[in-house]
Formats: structure tokens, C-alpha cells, sequence
């Protein structure tokens, strides 16, 4: 009978000691082992595959939330009294741990490739199970605390899934080679149906997936709509301190749109220009007034509040890694920054032609102006001279006869909006789809999403169509001069059917390689052993291979528990023996001797 074990061979192929050593601590070339992989090796490169791949899936959600990381950073400074940048924290691990993984893959196949047994060693088996439960623990605790960040992130997926497939479609293909090569090794024909069934299922699968990727960034040229208005954030908060005279003159100088801005009461009934319910945040009120850090801001009058210096925090903390860039002037009017009154914010709008969008804060029981806070606002607007349609309020305050942008928060915001009859309409920037603002712009209704910083969002709000979006990065996104991109439906059509085409003939080409390659090496000489133990075994069903007596005599300082052959079929020495050793000598002498007497047996 016929063994196709394939002879050990032990080269100088510091490659290869690379390889065993970094995956499996295998450093010496008679430790690598050319042996089928055991099941439990198996069992752990499954592991490794699964943990890769969620992995890979965390990270795509760590650069996908950087839209809102600002938002994830305010939350954890009031739950911790302390500014601390948690996205590039959990982006710093995660990026680590891929990295980690990725070489842990490229092993893995290496092996394979290079037909090595798949042994990985315990402590790289306990850090991979350590990082799996990582990955869960942070979905579970993200998705408590920042749930509707999913939503954005299958938002995402509308401009980037034409990518992902194109990408994943490429790594299946290149896998292929090895998959067939694996494949042609199974031993029945039912086995090797089974999982070529399912390789078909998953490379159709991606195939047709772009059927099921409804884009708006795929339309000609001349159907992209009109770039949406800008409206900056608390002014320009990236470049310059929120909420400042100095932050609102610098978003201006970016031509936006418009600014946004957060109206207070202060005790003496006096509104000024602040966003957060305490000053610990953006002032140095811990220096000025330390016994009241975490006081109500309405509990502060006007005089007071004119104390506190509202921009040198920035200058300090860098929230958005922007203060190297800024110029020794720039620095040093930032940090003589006060907290402006709602006059002095309606004077600047006045003598411009920005819009102005308010949130507006109402006041605690205690306050004197507790019943007529609003009331203080609108008459401060109507009293400012500045044309109503150039004022937006959010909420519903359409009894103070100002423009209302309401918060729609119900299944169906068309139709609370045509209800009363507002003219402009205002989303959280997941909240919205393509179809509702096509729904809007029929009935001419003016849609902003607020809280658009990123890129690729506000290129997928261009391509829906949408009016305007509020923004922390009007620098940066006043420079785009078409969404980041955008194919015609025919070029997209082509490039899709160009890649599935490609692949599919690929991996028709490697299969039959790969079939040809299997059946040279059925009739190599190299991979062909002849014994008379093989011969013997003839009678008996099972035909399992059994390790070549050079490579049992070399496995020196290798425990025998790293193979799975039984006891009665290692030839009755110990893998411990070497040649160097005389009893292994003499048991090798022993075992010719036995052997030659059994094929004068076979004979007679």
C-alpha cells in the first residue's frame, strides 16, 4: 500500500523558524512538524478567526463614532468630573488588539500555505481569549451608553458598503487559493460537498450583496444636489472656544451658513451665551469661585458671571487636538476670552447676515425669572432688529411669533410638522433618511441635522439632498467642493459586474490549479513511503499515517502529548530518545533487526 505522508525535511529556513516560533514557540527547525493538523488546533484557529473578525467589527465602529467623539468625551466628564479622551483611549486598544490578531491570521495562513502543523501556543490561546472578552464586554457596555450609535453605524454602511464588498469580495478570492487547496484534502466526497456548498452560498452571497446596498452617493453628476449650508456649532468650537465673541467671528470667517448658540438666564434676569448647566467645564471657575464649581449657572448674576474667563480651558485641554496649529496671537486673544451676553451675541448677528439658530434654557423653581424666562428671549429677539426668517428657535415657540425648529420625535415627523405648519425642521443626525427628506423638500419645508462633523456623513446628507447641518468642523467641511464620493449608475453597474466576473474566473482557475496540482503530488516520489508495517495494515480498514522513524528519533525535548498518535502505533520508542543517545541507538538496531524478520515472514 501506497502512504502519502509527506517526508520531514530540516533545511536552514529561517523563515520558517519565524513562523513556528512566533505562532507556536516551535524556534528549533526539528520542532517543526509537518504532521495534519490536530482538531484541537483546529478548535483554535476558529477561535483566532472569530475574535479577528469582531475585532475588525469594533474597530470599524471606533472610526465610525469619532463623528460624535466629542459627545463621548462630555459624557464621561460629567460622570467623572474630569476631561478625559476616551475615543483615542478605546481607538488606541483596539488598534493594538487588530494589530495582534492580524499577525496571529498572517501565521495562521503561513502554516497552512507552507503545509505546517497548526500548533499555537497556550499564551497566545489565553491573550486571544482575553481579547474576545474584551470586544464583548465593550459592545455591552457601548451599546448601554451610547446606543444610538449604531444606528450610524449602519447609517455608514450606505456609503461605504460599495467598498466593503469590493474589499471583501478581493479577500475571499486570494483566500481561495488556500481553500481549495484544503478543500481537495477532506476524505469523502460527502464532506467535501458539504463545505463547497457552503463556500458557494457565502461567495454568492457577496456577489449580489450589492443589490441590498441602496446608496445615494450612486447618481450622475447632474442629479447631485445643491451642497448643504453650514451652521456652526456653538461657532467654530474645533479652532476656538466654544460659545465666545472669538469662536462665532472665526466660523464666520469660514463662510458658514449661520451659528448656533445656547441661551441661560442668569439671576438678575440678564441672558448670556453658555451651553453647560455648571461652569466647570469651559471657565476657571475652580480659581475664581472655588466653593461653587458644580452650582447652577443661573444661580451666578451677571456681574459675576463677566468674572470667569471662558477660553483659556481650550487652549489647556485641546479637545480637539487643534491648539498646535493656532498662532501666538490667536492663543493669546483665546485665552482673554469672557462669556458673552445674548445682546452682545444679537449685536454681532445683527451686523451680518447669518443665520442664527438658539437653544434656549428655561430656569429651576427657585428662580425669580423662573415663569418668564422664555418670555425674556423672545422679547430680546423681536427687540434685536434682526428679521424673524434670520432668527431659528429650537422647540415649539410658535405663540412668541419667532421661526420654530422643532424636534420631530415621533414614527411619522412629516406629518407633525405640516400639523402646525412649521417652515423648518430640525434631526439628530440619525434619526433621518433619504426618503423623509424627499418627503420635506415636496412640501418645501427646510431640514437640518445637527451634529454632522464627519466627512463621510455630510457627503451621504449631500447626496440625500439635505438643507443644512450643524457642525463642530465648519473648517474643515467648508473646504469640500463635492461629496467624497460619487459613481453614475452605470459606471457602478460596471464596476460591480467587473469584480464579480474577475472573481468568479479566478476561482475557477485556482480550483483547477489547485486539482492539478493535488494529483502531481498523489504520484510524487517525495510523498511516497513504502514499509513493511504499511504493507501489513493492508487487512484493516483504517489506513492512518504513522510518524517516520527520522522524525521521531529528532523530536528531542518535544513531549509526546503534542502528537495524537496512539501508543501502539509509535514503534514502541520513546519520542524522547535521539540518535545522539546510545540506547536510541541500540533500540534503532533493534527495531531493523525486527523489521527484517518480519519481512522474511511476510516471504515465507
Amino acid at each position: 500500500m501506497v502512504n502519502h505522508a509527506k517526508l520531514q525535511y530540516y533545511k536552514q529556513n529561517y523563515c520558517l523558524v519565524c513562523m513556528t516560533g512566533l505562532l507556536g514557540c516551535r524556534w528549533h527547525r526539528y520542532k517543526q512538524s509537518t504532521r495534519d493538523s490536530r482538531k484541537r488546533d483546529l478548535v483554535v484557529l476558529t477561535l483566532v478567526l472569530l475574535t479577528f473578525l469582531f475585532i475588525d467589527f469594533l474597530l470599524y465602529y471606533v472610526l465610525i463614532a469619532k463623528n460624535d467623539v466629542y459627545n463621548l468625551n462630555w459624557y464621561i466628564f460629567w460622570e467623572f468630573k474630569k476631561w478625559i479622551s476616551m475615543h483615542t483611549i478605546l481607538l488606541a486598544v483596539v488598534v493594538t488588539l487588530f494589530c495582534y490578531l492580524f499577525l496571529l491570521m498572517i501565521l495562521s495562513v503561513c502554516h497552512v500555505i507552507n503545509g505546517h502543523q497548526l500548533y499555537t501556543h497556550p499564551v497566545h490561546i489565553v491573550f486571544v481569549v482575553l481579547c474576545l472578552c474584551f470586544c464583548i464586554a465593550v459592545t455591552i457596555v457601548l451599546d448601554e451608553l451610547w446606543k444610538t450609535e449604531w444606528a450610524v453605524v449602519w447609517l455608514s454602511l450606505k456609503i461605504t458598503g460599495p467598498f466593503l464588498q469590493i474589499g471583501v469580495v478581493t479577500i475571499m478570492t486570494a483566500l481561495t487559493w488556500i481553500i481549495a487547496k484544503q478543500w481537495l484534502t477532506l476524505s469523502t466526497c460527502c464532506v467535501q460537498f458539504l463545505w463547497l456548498t457552503v463556500y458557494l452560498i457565502v461567495m454568492s452571497g457577496l456577489y449580489i450583496s450589492p443589490l441590498f446596498i441602496d446608496s445615494p452617493c450612486v447618481k450622475v453628476i447632474k442629479d447631485i444636489p445643491q451642497k448643504p449650508n453650514i451652521i456652526g456649532h456653538r461657532g467654530a468650537p474645533a479652532v476656538a472656544p466654544e460659545n465666545t465673541l472669538i469662536s462665532f467671528q472665526t466660523a464666520m470667517n469660514y463662510n458658514v451658513y449661520g451659528i448656533e448658540s445656547d441661551i441661560r438666564l442668569s439671576y438678575d434676569g440678564v441672558p448670556f451665551v453658555f451651553h453647560d448647566s455648571t461652569f466647570r467645564r469651559t471657565t476657571n471657575i475652580a480659581d475664581v469661585f472655588p466653593d461653587y464649581i458644580d452650582s447652577s449657572v443661573s444661580a451666578f448674576n451677571i456681574s459675576e458671571i463677566k468674572q470667569l474667563n471662558a477660553g483659556s480651558w481650550f487652549l489647556k485641554r485641546d479637545p480637539f487636538g487643534t491648539v498646535g496649529d493656532l498662532s501666538e496671537e490667536e492663543k493669546n486673544n483665546y485665552s482673554s476670552q469672557s462669556i458673552p451676553t445674548f445682546e452682545e451675541l444679537l449685536k454681532f448677528v445683527n451686523k451680518t447676515d447669518l443665520i442664527l439658530m438658539i437653544d434656549v434654557f428655561g430656569t429651576s423653581d427657585w428662580h425669580p425669572e423662573h415663569n418668564r424666562t422664555i418670555e425674556i428671549y423672545m422679547e430680546m429677539i423681536r427687540n434685536s432688529g434682526i428679521p424673524k426668517s434670520r432668527v431659528w428657535v429650537t422647540g415649539n415657540h410658535k405663540d412668541y411669533n419667532v421661526t420654530s425648529i422643532p424636534y420631530p420625535e415621533t414614527n411619522n415627523p412629516v406629518q407633525y410638522v405640516m400639523q402646525d405648519n412649521f417652515t423648518h425642521v430640525n434631526f439628530e443626525h440619525h434619526m433621518l433618511s433619504g426618503d423623509e427628506i424627499k418627503e420635506f423638500q415636496k412640501y418645501n419645508i427646510t431640514t437640518n441635522v445637527f451634529q454632522v462633523s464627519a466627512v463621510w456623513l455630510y457627503s451621504l446628507y449631500w447626496c440625500m439632498g439635505l438643507s443644512s447641518v450643524t457642525s463642530d468642523k465648519c473648517h474643515v467641511l467648508q473646504r469640500l467642493k463635492e461629496p467624497i464620493w460619487h459613481l453614475p449608475p452605470r459606471n457602478y453597474l460596471i464596476l460591480w459586474i467587473a469584480v464579480d466576473v474577475l472573481s468568479a474566473l479566478a476561482v475557477i482557475t485556482i480550483f483547477i490549479v489547485q486539482r492539478i496540482h493535488h494529483n502531481e503530488d498523489a504520484i510524487n516520489p517525495e510523498s511516497v513511503s513504502l514499509n513493511s508495517r504499511t504493507r501489513i495494515s493492508e487487512n484493516f480498514s483504517s489506513t492512518r499515517s504513522r510518524r517516520s522513524m527520522k522524525e521521531k528519533l529528532l523530536m528531542k525535548d518535544v513531549t509526546a502529548d503534542i502528537f495524537d498518535d496512539p501508543e501502539g502505533e509509535d514503534y514502541g520508542i520513546e519520542a524522547n530518545y535521539t540518535v545522539q543517545s546510545l540506547d536510541g541507538q541500540a533500540m534503532a538496531r533493534e527495531l531493523r533487526s525486527n523489521r527484517q524478520q518480519d519481512d522474511r515472514i511476510e516471504l515465507t
